[in-house]
């Protein structure tokens, strides 16, 4: 199967406190995301992780061929090499087919292309659609990664049938 997610921000106190997530301390927030991850993805899966991953140390704790787009810590806190060696990479913006559909990959929703669909991070729990777009981030999906499936449900709520009201400016 097929997952995408982003911002899990590993041991990263200011992502804790700053997006106000639900947990006691960091510890216990690396050990939800971690089980959510497993208990989600197979070791055969392949997750796109669209940015700002954390301590990249964790890799060692997840199921699934992990797919990284540089968001903007990656590059802050370390190397490419240091990235190769836990991750398959690439770079925003990436134009995708996965699993027979054609998505826009992007870390920051300010690069979006215009006529794509496009699924992105960054901004945490702000905003979880746009007019051709989808957030991937944790804090919009329970900490966990999200299917293809479910992205494809949401692209075609998105385009079909979401109106004026929810992308009202």
């Amino acid at each position: 199967m097929i997952y995408f997610t982003s911002d899990t921000h590993f041991n990263q106190q200011r992502t804790l406190e700053l997006s106000r997530r639900p947990f006691d301390s960091v510890e216990h927030m690396n050990n939800i995301l971690v089980q959510n991850w497993n208990n989600t993805v197979k070791q055969e899966d392949t997750v796109y992780h669209l940015g700002d991953f954390g301590d990249i140390t964790y890799r060692d704790h997840l199921n699934g061929r992990i797919i990284l787009l540089i968001g903007n810590y990656e590059l802050k806190d370390y190397t490419y090499s240091e990235l190769n060696e836990y991750f398959d990479i690439i770079e925003e913006p990436t134009e995708a087919v996965i699993g027979g559909h054609n998505f826009h990959l992007v870390h920051e929703p300010v690069n979006q292309h215009p006529h794509k669909f496009n699924l992105f991070g960054h901004i945490h729990k702000l905003q979880m659609v746009k007019k051709n777009g989808l957030n991937v981030g944790v804090d919009c999906h329970n900490f966990k990664p999200i299917s293809l499936e479910e992205v494809l449900w949401y692209k075609n709520a998105i385009e079909n049938h979401y109106d004026i009201n929810v992308f009202c400016e």
